[in-house]
C-alpha cells in the first residue's frame, strides 16, 4: 500500500490563500459600504456600530471603514497594503483613482537627475522617488517634477554654503531665471532692489 497525501503544493496553498484573502477584502470592502450607508440614513449610528463591536474592532479602525466605504482610500490601504509605512501616507493622500492605478502597478513617468525619463511603479519606488512623483493629492507631471529637482538642488545649494540661493542671477543690469522658477512678492521686490 502507498501511503498518498492529497496535501497541497505550496504553489496551490498560495493561490488558495490569495483567493481567500481577496474574499476577504472584498467582504470588507461589502461592510464598510453598509457601515456608511447606516452613517449617511444618521450620522450617530456610527456609536451603535462602535458599541456592537467594541469587543472585536477598535475604535480607530472605523475612519478607515468609512473611509473605504466612501472611496476615500483603496481597501488595501486599510489592511497595510504597503510594507513602507511611508509610501503607504503618501499614497493615502492621492485620490481614490489614482490608488486604484497604483494597486494596479500602472507606471508613470518619472524624471531622473540627468534628464532621461523612466516608467516606474510606485508598488516599487523609492523614497525619494515617492516624494519626488508625490505631491500630496496628485502625481507630478514631469515638468513639476523638473521644478521639484530644482527646488531640491537650490534647498542643497543653501543648506550646503549656509546662505540664500536665489532662484536668479543678476550680471550686468540683466536677470537671468533658473528654470522652473516661480517668485514671491518679497523676492521680486528683492530682486528690484538689487537691480
Amino acid at each position: 500500500m502507498t501511503n498518498q497525501t492529497t496535501s497541497l503544493t505550496v504553489s496551490e496553498s498560495i493561490d488558495a490563500f490569495r483567493d481567500a484573502f481577496q474574499k476577504g477584502i472584498d467582504s470588507i470592502v461589502e461592510a464598510s459600504r453598509i457601515y456608511v450607508a447606516a452613517l449617511d440614513e444618521n450620522p450617530r449610528n456610527a456609536d451603535a456600530f462602535q458599541d456592537a463591536f467594541a469587543d472585536s474592532i477598535p475604535s480607530s479602525a472605523w475612519s478607515g471603514f468609512e473611509a473605504v466605504g466612501r472611496k476615500w482610500m483603496h481597501p488595501k490601504l486599510l489592511m497595510g497594503g504597503m510594507s513602507d509605512r511611508k509610501k503607504a501616507t503618501a499614497v493615502k493622500r492621492l485620490p481614490y483613482s489614482m490608488q486604484e492605478r497604483i494597486f494596479s502597478r500602472e507606471r508613470f513617468p518619472f524624471l531622473c537627475a540627468d534628464g532621461e525619463t523612466l516608467q516606474i511603479d510606485i508598488m516599487e519606488a523609492t523614497h525619494d522617488q515617492i516624494a519626488q512623483i508625490c505631491d500630496g493629492s496628485a502625481i507630478r507631471n514631469i515638468a513639476s517634477q523638473r521644478a521639484y529637482i530644482e527646488a531640491q538642488r537650490a534647498a542643497s545649494a543653501t543648506e550646503s554654503t549656509g546662505a540664500e540661493v536665489m532662484p536668479y542671477t543678476i550680471k550686468e543690469g540683466k536677470v537671468r531665471f533658473r528654470r522652473g522658477v516661480s517668485l514671491t512678492r518679497v523676492e521680486i521686490k528683492r530682486l528690484l532692489q538689487e537691480m
